[in-house]
């Protein structure tokens, strides 16, 4: 899975790609494991936050 998402971020130009599908795919991982322990189907919108604001930070900023 990783690998998959370094592929899909490198893609889009995102400075290191490997470290940011980590961070992704823990993010997913994490928001999984919490909705499963919390019974809440919708906990993923708190990693999507999370997520929209490592792909910011990752990607190039244009002048």
């Amino acid at each position: 899975m990783v690998r998959l998402v370094a592929e899909l971020v490198s893609e889009l130009g995102c400075r290191e790609p490997s470290v940011l599908a980590e961070q992704l795919v823990t993010l997913a991982d994490g928001a999984a494991s919490r909705a499963m322990v919390l019974g809440d189907p919708n906990y993923g919108r708190h990693a999507r936050a999370a997520a929209e604001i490592l792909l910011d930070n990752a990607l190039p900023t244009t002048v």
